[in-house]
């Protein structure tokens, strides 16, 4: 019985783990440890056998830590499942997936200025008119994440296969809870990047930020998580809302930044380009894979924009070429609003 307790405390473990998008605590790591080598094994047997005198409940903890379940969250259409996902044995072993290297993961941390972002907070001294805002929505997608080594090069950094936040290099990062006034997105948080990359040194960090062309259109209500989300999509023509930061004025008006392509030519999975990908390039130097922090600051963000006035058409920045909101933004993140390409230097994220 006292093994049975272990395993059961350890499949909580993991399904929490998971539940959170973050890895177990350092109490659990022996446990995980036990996990890598035997639930390959007796996986099948926890799920669906009894597990002996451990009884039910051990299997259904073993049915969470597995991901049972499908999407985050319906697309337009679909059925909405657990915040679990991935298949029995990648989720089992953290998805760690094949190839080869040493498991890392890259923390990410949503700030307003000096503060923490929280669905729960009002932040004062936004922009340009010093705003009062609240928070609705704080999510962006990245994909093509590498590492740099002290020689120059880029390396791969092979993001899991998790079935719920990270599918085909491509990762959903989502800082909202569905607290407070934010009503919007979902409970679930996903905060940080995890994968692999050949051990060695590396001083640097690149990705993209969005969903990269050949993910971008198509149908949402079919698509795989993290690419099921309704509210992360605009159409089949114009894809996804690569970064979806909605604030408001307090007590007021929604100032909402829905970065994606525009122009795009086709229509379904049909389109065959678009005129303005408008997908940031990120750098990040003096990046130390084992301590460094990935910060997203949405008043460095918005630090050139009067919240206080609305431009006209919809409410902020929606990526379009003539929005008034979208000049000072676009600056902010690296891009060029009238091409759509990275220009300049970006200065919404850095390290810490």
């Amino acid at each position: 019985m006292q093994l049975c307790a272990v395993a059961r405390e350890g499949l909580r473990q993991l399904a929490a783990s998971r539940v959170r998008g973050k890895l177990p605590t350092e109490h659990a790591q022996v446990t995980m440890k036990i996990q890598e080598i035997l639930l390959p094994v007796f996986l099948p047997l926890l799920v669906y056998l009894p597990l002996g005198g451990c009884g039910d409940e051990t299997a259904e903890e073993a049915q969470l830590a597995a991901g049972s379940g499908g999407a985050v969250e319906a697309g337009a259409g679909g059925a909405t499942g657990s915040s679990v996902g991935g298949s029995a044995g990648e989720a089992a072993l953290g998805g760690q997936g094949g190839g080869s290297g040493e498991i890392h993961e890259i923390p990410f941390e949503a700030r307003v200025g000096s503060e923490t972002f929280s669905c729960q907070k009002t932040f004062t001294g936004i922009g340009t008119a010093k705003s009062e805002v609240q928070p609705l929505d704080f999510r962006f997608y990245v994909h093509d994440v590498r590492l740099v080594t002290e020689g120059g090069q880029e390396v791969p950094f092979e993001l899991d296969q998790d079935g719920v936040w990270q599918y085909e290099g491509l990762a959903l990062l989502d800082f909202e809870d569905k607290t407070g006034s934010c009503t919007n997105g979902t409970v679930g948080l996903h905060t940080g990047l995890r994968g692999k990359v050949p051990a060695g040194i590396y001083k640097g960090l690149r990705f993209k930020v969005g969903v990269p062309f050949a993910l971008n259109h198509g149908d949402s209500a079919k698509a795989p998580s993290p690419l099921n989300l309704s509210t992360m999509f605009w159409s089949w023509n114009g894809g996804y809302k690569f970064l979806r930061v909605d604030f408001k004025l307090k007590g007021g008006a929604p100032r909402n930044l829905h970065l994606g392509s525009t122009g795009c030519q086709g229509q379904g999975d049909g389109v065959t380009s678009c005129s303005h990908p408008n997908r940031p390039e990120i750098a990040l130097d003096g990046f130390d894979l084992t301590s460094s922090k990935v910060l997203i600051d949405y008043a460095a963000l918005m630090a050139d924009t009067d919240l206080s006035k609305d431009g006209g058409g919809a409410p902020g920045c929606m990526s379009g070429v003539d929005d008034p909101e979208c000049a000072a933004i676009f600056p902010r993140l690296g891009l060029s609003l009238q091409t759509g390409v990275p220009e300049g230097k970006q200065v919404t994220f850095r390290l810490e």
